[in-house]
């Protein structure tokens, strides 16, 4: 059944690859961020719809779901340890399930973040056309000749996002088709909620948070996939 479960997920890395490899070209050759985007921001007050400053809705949005994912990262790994080697436990049968769970909900957060690094993509509300005073440019463009770039920018894909779609590794410690949509519907609920309250507050594209999904799938899968073979 493992090996049965492994191929599919091989043949789903790939599928998800494609997927991932088009949206980049459709948000490249399209104007669907600008004009998602301009839906959340009030020319006239030339302010968006949620103040990133606002307490509550930062700690609930921003702060909390960080706080949860750390107690999670700490709550499996703990587990795993106490557990692995004592088989009268409940939770020694599980043991190799809390170690992929630890290494997909570390790794994910920490492989997309560094990606960051590289892309060198501001975020809308750093952007001239939003107030900012940063050019808008696209994730295969380059900037302009004239634009003296400091520091480079570190908006795509979405990092926080990331936080909810981190659980997709949930899907791959279960065999049950039943509980691998609900970790699925889980994921993709907890990554979007979290990815709209920075779409809202001109923290992010709609393009950064579905690229971040997809990544987030995908990372999950190969994770998982390399972790079953070892």
């Amino acid at each position: 059944m493992n090996e049965y479960l492994n191929r599919a997920n091989f043949k789903l890395i790939f599928l998800n690859f494609f997927l991932t490899i088009f949206f980049l070209w459709l948000f490249q050759i399209s104007n669907i961020d600008v004009k998602f985007q301009s839906l959340f921001f009030d020319q006239q007050s030339r302010s968006w719809i949620i103040d990133r400053n606002e307490p509550i809705k930062k700690f609930f949005f921003y702060q909390l779901p960080k706080i949860i994912l750390a107690i999670l990262i700490i709550s499996s790994l703990l587990l795993f340890i106490l557990n692995k080697n004592k088989k009268q436990s409940r939770y020694y049968k599980y043991r190799h399930q809390l170690l992929l769970i630890f290494i997909g909900l570390s790794l994910i957060p920490l492989i997309v973040g560094n990606i960051k690094k590289f892309t060198n993509i501001y975020c809308p509300n750093q952007l001239t056309i939003f107030n900012g005073d940063k050019p808008y440019v696209k994730i295969f463009d380059h900037y302009p000749k004239d634009f003296i770039q400091i520091k480079k920018a570190q908006c795509f894909p979405a990092g926080h996002a990331v936080t909810g779609f981190a659980l997709y590794i949930l899907i791959f410690v279960v065999n049950q088709l039943s509980w691998k949509i609900f970790y699925f519907s889980i994921a993709t609920f907890s990554g979007w909620i979290l990815g709209f309250y920075q779409i809202l507050k001109g923290a992010h594209f709609i393009s950064d948070t579905l690229i971040t999904m997809l990544l987030s799938l995908l990372l999950a899968q190969i994770i998982s996939y390399f972790y079953q073979k070892k």
